[in-house]
């Protein structure tokens, strides 16, 4: 073969293979940090137990109120690390004032304190799958179950919680019901003391709270007043709110 037939099989053959291979994409972009935005509480229990749960969830954290740092703050220092677009999800149980009012009020500000910023917010964590940590490690002979909440006067956030207890009872067999630390609704004692009547005899109480507190202490205590055999403690780091926590930010990234 001649040198210049050479050279033109070769150029072919170069041909060829840069054709064949695959067009480069450009690197996906990464997903929207997770900024928690919590309550806040005078109780340093409860700010502790948030920040454990923010760790696990690998996301940031903000108080609303009585914690630092504020949620707006956070997002605007993530602003400034080059963030362009974050997720705000409510670490709350109900889809009640907060989330309603305040969780678009910190994204709003976020906002507006840096322009270019975008606030994606996400659900709130409250879920039936959450029945499950619930009942997890109770007595095996409890056939009663009064669930614990914090209490909201918004109607579909009371709602919420029966329904949580009425699927932590279905999983367990037993019945079930609220009692409320505050707000309407029925307290503890008085759930307890219904189902006493209803023919239970051995209630246990389960805390649907994210992490203990001043709230969280007065239902356990209005519980024990009516002599429940076992008291839960908060949801923590159950693996089912961390992947409730995953699913809510992926669904509005």
């Amino acid at each position: 073969m001649s040198n210049s037939a050479s050279a033109e099989l070769t150029r072919a053959q170069d041909a060829t293979s840069v054709a064949s291979r695959p067009a480069s994409r450009p690197a996906p972009e990464p997903a929207a940090p997770v900024v928690l935005v919590a309550h806040g509480s005078p109780d340093p229990r409860s700010p502790e137990a948030v920040r454990a749960i923010a760790d696990a969830a690998g996301s940031r954290v903000g108080f609303l109120e009585f914690n630092d740092p504020d949620p707006v703050d956070v997002l605007t220092s993530l602003a400034d690390e080059g963030t362009r677009r974050a997720v705000a999800l409510p670490l709350l149980l109900t889809d009640a004032y907060h989330s309603q009012t305040d969780l678009p009020d910190v994204a709003r500000r976020a906002e507006a304190a840096r322009p270019g910023l975008s606030v994606d917010l996400a659900r709130p964590v409250g879920d039936l799958s959450l029945a499950k940590a619930l009942v997890r490690g109770l007595p095996r002979d409890v056939d009663g179950l009064v669930v614990l909440a914090a209490g909201t006067r918004v109607d579909a956030g009371r709602a919420h919680v029966a329904e949580v207890a009425a699927e932590a009872g279905r999983l367990l067999g037993v019945p079930a019901g609220p009692g409320f630390a505050s707000g309407p609704g029925p307290r503890a004692a008085e759930t307890v003391e219904a189902l006493r009547a209803e023919g239970a005899r051995k209630v246990a109480a389960v805390c649907y709270f994210i992490a203990p507190g001043l709230l969280c202490d007065t239902a356990i205590e209005s519980a024990r007043s009516a002599g429940v055999v076992h008291a839960g403690e908060p949801l923590g780091t159950a693996p089912e709110l961390l992947e409730l926590i995953a699913a809510r930010a992926d669904a509005v990234r």
